[in-house]
């Protein structure tokens, strides 16, 4: 149940007297600031803070052992990834893309978009594409990337075999 006073809005503020409240409340604001800037200026100018100075001693403390750590770190991990980008790759060159009972472990691959067939061999991941054209990366000179010939892989003959069996 509410009251008379609560739904009386006779005592509320116009906007004109809330413009004057705010423009009152900022002035006293500027004031005070500036009053602030007057006082801590001259210990400023004093200690000859500089904001180089100011910047620098609000970055956040970095202990140098931890630094040094991350730093070996990432460099273990960047050797790593690299170790593997290399055993893959040399898994993939030495593969005879065949299981132990000398099937083969090539599946075809038919969903491309220039409807040539692929392989991949699952027991090293290598896919094996016909020639085919690739898009390079983007540079200043072709934002969209430059067109480039692939020669088909070493492998692709088996599996055109592949294909003709079926």
């Amino acid at each position: 149940m509410t009251t008379e006073h609560e739904t009386n809005r006779s005592s509320a503020l116009s906007p004109e007297q809330l413009g004057a409240i705010n423009m009152a409340t900022a002035a006293a604001v500027k004031e005070a600031i500036a009053g602030m800037a007057a006082f801590f200026s001259p210990m400023i100018e004093k200690m000859a803070i500089t904001p180089e100075k100011l910047r620098e001693a609000n970055k956040p403390y970095v202990d140098p052992k931890k630094a040094a750590r991350e730093e070996r770190e990432t460099k273990l991990w960047r050797q790593d990834i690299e170790d593997n980008r290399r055993n893959l790759q040399s898994a993939q060159d030495n593969c005879l893309h065949e299981d132990d009972n000398q099937r083969t472990s090539i599946r075809l691959i038919r969903n491309f978009p220039d409807r040539q067939v692929r392989g991949v061999c699952v027991k090293c991941q290598a896919i094996i594409h016909p020639k085919e054209w690739r898009i390079g990366a983007p540079n200043d000179a072709n934002p969209r990337g430059v067109a480039y010939l692939v020669e088909p892989h070493k492998d692709y003959l088996k599996v055109r075999q592949l294909l003709a069996r079926e």
